[in-house]
């Protein structure tokens, strides 16, 4: 229990109808694919439209293993937009010469938030699940409709 989990949501444009797909941030218990977990829908149970720049968080529920530790309080959860998600690319880039995924990205941008108000001393550990070439086009034409 000394190890603060975190995970990342996709914020989108923000926390408004059919514009991100944070289910902690938006979302209420429900099934969705058989599966009951937290799901982005309205009153009716009807699910909501989802954005994400990336593909791989632009989903109206979220995998029941994450409902469960959040649930329990073993886990923590927050959102990053577009935007950030979209400069932590950029920077881990830049500065690390590596490409992450754009999921990766949101969990990187929170990352660099946390990290100035953490000890000297402590670790953090960023999970880069995939490889940022597949989203290279996708930032490309997000950064020009910028």
């Amino acid at each position: 229990r000394d190890v603060r989990l975190i995970g990342v949501e996709a914020g989108g444009r923000g926390i408004v109808q059919g514009q991100h797909a944070a289910r902690f941030a938006g979302g209420s218990a429900g099934v969705l694919q058989g599966t009951r977990s937290y799901v982005l829908q309205d009153e009716h149970g009807n699910i909501e439209s989802t954005h994400s720049i990336s593909a791989g968080l632009d989903y109206a529920a979220i995998g029941p293993e994450h409902a469960a530790l959040y649930e329990q309080g073993r886990a923590e959860y927050t959102w990053i937009d577009d935007a950030d998600a979209l400069e932590a690319f950029r920077r881990l880039g830049r500065e690390e010469g590596i490409l992450p995924a754009l999921e990766s990205s949101h969990a990187i941008a929170h990352a660099c938030r946390l990290a100035p108000a953490l000890a000297k001393d402590a670790v953090l550990v960023v999970n880069l699940s995939g490889r940022g070439d597949k989203d290279v086009l996708s930032v490309q034409k997000a950064l020009e409709a910028m």
